[in-house]
């Protein structure tokens, strides 16, 4: 059993680090038990702690243009499982789409998505299309992907025509899409297990 006050670094250090429970046991030198059931008793009371800010910031978000992106959380093998590789990627996973704010930091994730989805799926099938749906209206705060998300609604750089380059204005253009920070947190929407969730800075 641990002491209270290193339990609850220890629990901070699985969802920073989106470390497996053994391996934060085997680092605060307790059974893999105990982690576990201290991430199922702190997480609700760290969420709760947590809203006040998590709210704020996401009120703010959404008075700003927001980048969008999407990552694979690795989940092993799951032979039982259609659709889970990615192709791209190469691994088993779920694809996550994450909003971030302008300094990039996390404001809202999406739905798990089989990984086999590109990011274009993804985007409408995570929810994400439907909750910033304000942002994607003409007159909106605006949104801004990457080439995965062309022709779905948020602002995305020009790709390279087959054979050809891009104009001056066109790169110009890309360099100034580019320059906004990925959602940096976006490794952490995944769980020690695996399985994708929101992090406890996001809405539930």
């Amino acid at each position: 059993m641990l002491p209270l006050p290193t339990t609850v670094i220890a629990v901070l250090f699985g969802l920073r680090h989106n470390q497996p429970d053994e391996t934060v046991a085997e680092v605060f030198g307790c059974s893999q038990a105990t982690i576990t059931r201290s991430h199922q008793i702190l997480q609700p009371v760290l969420r709760w702690v947590t809203r006040p800010e998590v709210n704020q910031r996401l009120e703010q978000t959404r008075r700003e243009g927001v980048p969008v992106d999407g990552f694979v959380a690795p989940v092993d093998e799951r032979e039982a499982y259609h659709g889970l590789f990615s192709g791209k990627k190469h691994v088993c996973g779920q694809n996550v789409q994450v909003i971030a704010n302008l300094d990039g930091r996390v404001a809202d994730v999406g739905d798990p998505v089989d990984g086999a989805r590109h990011d274009a799926a993804a985007f409408h099938i995570s929810g994400i299309t439907q909750r910033w749906a304000d942002h994607l209206a003409p007159g909106g705060p605006g949104m801004i992907g990457d080439g995965g998300h062309q022709g779905t609604g948020p602002t995305t750089p020009h790709r390279k025509p087959p054979g050809g380059e891009l104009t001056a204005t066109q790169k110009a253009y890309n360099y100034s899409v580019n320059r906004l920070p990925p959602p940096s947190n976006a490794p952490s929407a995944t769980r020690r297990t695996g399985r994708s969730s929101r992090p406890a800075t996001t809405r539930s």
